[in-house]
């Protein structure tokens, strides 16, 4: 079987944790490919959220030199409001077996998520048919490579949250780089090079994204 990873959100914007967790379940869950889908127009809009257009170049950059990793336009294309159980809806709908498919050519979904996620998921009134349509993948934002025993501990603890899903954890290095440092720092006038991508570092400097000033 083919395991599909996607990470879905608003990318405000694109960050080294976002490649570093798409590298690691890779790496770690042997998926074939990541999906990057930066998020059209979100149900809960946030302060400060940059045009769709801009946050899609910026993904579409961090993916270009990894030929493992691919920005979709899904939510970015689709009109009205975007759930992300719509787009889980056409990729399973696009990766349908076919006739005469084998099994190792089948695909699974894999939704990546961080652990502040699975109480308000266990809440989502439409879970159950969330939760048919893929498998969720996640990483807790605290646990590195190392800490293979404290995996093995959050699953039961993740399990309790969501017992009806399918569940793997995913092993990445600690990092607290967020979107919102990054859009703090560019506003405090602070420089960002190395908490993105070079490509989307040079992006954000010559577009002035977030920018109160000149310097980035």
């Amino acid at each position: 079987m083919k395991e599909l990873g996607i990470m879905g959100g608003a990318f405000n914007p694109i960050h080294s944790r976002h490649l570093l967790v798409a590298q690691c379940a890779i790496d770690q869950l042997g998926m074939s490919k990541v999906l990057f889908v930066p998020s059209g127009d979100p149900p809960h809009k946030k302060d400060g959220l940059l045009d769709k257009e801009s946050r899609f170049e910026m993904v579409q950059l961090a993916c270009s030199d990894n030929p493992l990793f691919e920005a979709s336009r899904l939510e970015i294309d689709r009109p009205g409001i975007t759930w992300t159980i719509d787009t889980l809806k056409a990729l399973k709908q696009q990766h349908e077996p076919t006739v005469g498919q084998t099994d190792a050519e089948a695909v699974r979904l894999n939704f990546i998520i961080g652990e502040d996620n699975l109480p308000v998921l266990a809440k989502y009134d439409r879970a159950a048919e969330f939760l048919g349509l893929c498998r969720l993948v996640v990483s807790p934002r605290q646990t590195s490579d190392s800490d293979q025993a404290l995996l093995k501990q959050w699953l039961p603890v993740f399990q309790a949250i969501l017992p009806e899903a399918q569940l793997a954890i995913l092993a990445a290095p600690a990092n607290e780089v967020s979107s919102t440092t990054i859009r703090n720092w560019i506003e405090q006038g602070r420089s960002v090079r190395y908490l993105v991508h070079d490509k989307v570092y040079a992006k954000l400097v010559s577009a002035g994204h977030y920018q109160k000033s000149k310097t980035v």
